[in-house]
């Protein structure tokens, strides 16, 4: 936990107090995406999954998945949020942490939609941003086996 002369979790330069809690107890409402985003990291931290569950748009549907949240959120160890880009109602960033003795980072590219009736920001989706996998190159049937047979590959080890 974060002392009170300590930065926030979501790596502001505020204290908590100042910064993600009152989002938290619902005394403010975060008035941009960013801002919403690193309360919700700050959530994961603390373990409030029920501002995360509050904060999540569910005019598409409710795909949130509570238990999960909650696993996640109590077996790990935070590490540290970086907001890469926030543009518009897009927010790029990378969620550090310890689960199972593996440091790992989340990178995401969250979307969050503004409701003109509660005049707050809700997130709405997320996006992983994974680097590719080089695919190998595809064998066609006709195409001479890999072997080295000399035979086609569907005449031969497809």
């Amino acid at each position: 936990m974060t002392s009170t002369n300590s930065n926030c979790y979501c790596g502001s330069d505020q204290t908590y107090a100042n910064c993600c809690k009152p989002f938290h107890e619902g005394k403010k409402h975060a008035d941009t995406p960013e801002k919403l985003m690193r309360s919700r990291y700050s959530a994961y931290v603390v373990g409030n999954i029920d501002y995360i569950a509050e904060t999540n748009d569910v005019s598409g549907g409710d795909n949130f998945d509570r238990e999960a949240a909650e696993i996640w959120s109590k077996k790990s160890e935070w590490l540290g949020l970086e907001i890469v880009a926030a543009k518009g109602n897009e927010v790029e960033f990378k969620a550090r942490f310890k689960t199972e003795g593996k440091e790992l980072t989340h990178h995401e590219v969250s979307l969050f939609r503004f409701d003109e009736k509660t005049k707050r920001w809700y997130y709405l989706d997320g996006k992983d941003v994974r680097t590719p996998i080089k695919a190998e190159p595809k064998i066609g049937r006709n195409d001479p086996c890999a072997c080295g047979s000399g035979k086609k590959f569907k005449k031969c080890c497809a």
